[in-house]
């Protein structure tokens, strides 16, 4: 994630953002629409915020009619709304801001109602007192939960996250493959991680949400997690328009989707993966592969022995070619 540092200066100071900054207001949005409710396996799991819209729109065009309102009635003034898309240190400001702490899995606590929350600002030039003179403290005292239910060790210690190892990262910002040795730990995720927030015990005081919003959309999610792969660019663009899963595009979506029918190893799951193997796509092919072998059988082991004549990528060979002992292996495994 090279790119945060890219532009450090204009994290650390918001008066680059905004010349003749005075004041950071720093907003929260809660998101949690069914707290305990742990996956939706028959589609993967995606993360709790993807569940509905877009939350850059949702709450940037909330952000930016506030903006406008502190313009109007304070003539002269300037105000600058920004949600993730625009460099700015959301959760120092929300700590300082005394909204929640930054817990050992990195994502803002509060203390009344957890950390299912969005994090929003608007830089003005207008001098506005604080609401608090001191920032939230840090209550996560000794537990340790979300560490050790981290399923790919990325929070390497506490307030510490080692992003190339997040499955969040590795789902949504990664563009290319995913490391062979992680993708067994990324279990049926498909866009994003929820682990560390499952497990937090300040979780518990999460009341849900009415924001039409933030609700799941049964229409994208609906089906077997396997008819994705069907999904043409076109089709991915119309599924999932308005929604934060056309992030990582059709064909990282389609990698994660790949890995998830690995890792449930399912072998109904087999005709769909071996019609992947003639995707468009290196990156969707190969990892057809992988999930063929980590499946393994017959039919698996058929599909990746017929492809290798035709497949001219040597990156998707070098998969096919692994995949292929590992369903050999597979299929002497069982009785």
């Amino acid at each position: 994630m090279d790119w945060i540092a890219r532009r450090r200066d204009d994290r650390v100071d918001p008066r680059r953002l905004l010349s003749g900054a005075n004041t950071v207001l720093t907003l929260l949005t809660e998101y949690s629409t069914e707290p305990g409710d742990e996956s939706r396996s028959w589609v993967g799991r995606v993360s709790r915020y993807a569940w509905g819209r877009d939350y850059h729109h949702v709450i940037g065009r909330r952000l930016r009619k506030l903006a406008r309102f502190l313009e109007a009635s304070s003539p002269g003034a300037k105000a600058v709304a920004a949600v993730d898309f625009k460099p700015v240190l959301e959760r120092e400001w929300a700590e300082r801001a005394g909204l929640g702490w930054i817990g050992k899995h990195t994502n803002v606590i509060t203390e009344d109602r957890g950390s299912w929350c969005l994090l929003g600002e608007i830089v003005t030039t207008l001098d506005l007192a604080p609401q608090r003179e001191q920032k939230a403290a840090n209550r996560c005292g000794k537990c340790a939960d979300c560490i050790k239910a981290c399923p790919t060790g990325a929070i390497v210690a506490p307030y510490v996250v080692d992003a190339r190892l997040c499955i969040s990262y590795l789902t949504i910002e990664l563009e290319g493959p995913i490391p062979r040795e992680l993708r067994p730990q990324i279990g049926e995720w498909i866009f994003g991680c929820d682990v560390c927030q499952d497990v937090c015990p300040w979780n518990r005081f999460a009341v849900p949400v009415s924001e039409p919003a933030f609700q799941l959309d049964t229409g994208r999610f609906s089906g077997e997690l396997s008819d994705f792969l069907a999904l043409d660019e076109p089709a991915f663009d119309a599924r999932f328009r308005g929604s934060p899963i056309r992030r990582p595009g059709r064909d990282g979506f389609l990698r994660n989707v790949c890995v998830a029918l690995g890792n449930r190893s399912d072998r109904r799951d087999v005709p769909a993966l071996a019609k992947a193997l003639d995707d468009a796509s290196p990156l969707v092919r190969s990892h057809a592969a992988w999930a063929l072998g980590r499946i393994g059988g017959e039919t698996a082991l058929d599909a990746l022995r017929n492809r290798m004549p035709r497949e001219t990528e040597e990156s998707v060979r070098e998969e096919i070619e692994a995949a292929r002992t590992d369903a050999r292996d597979e299929t002497k495994g069982r009785p």
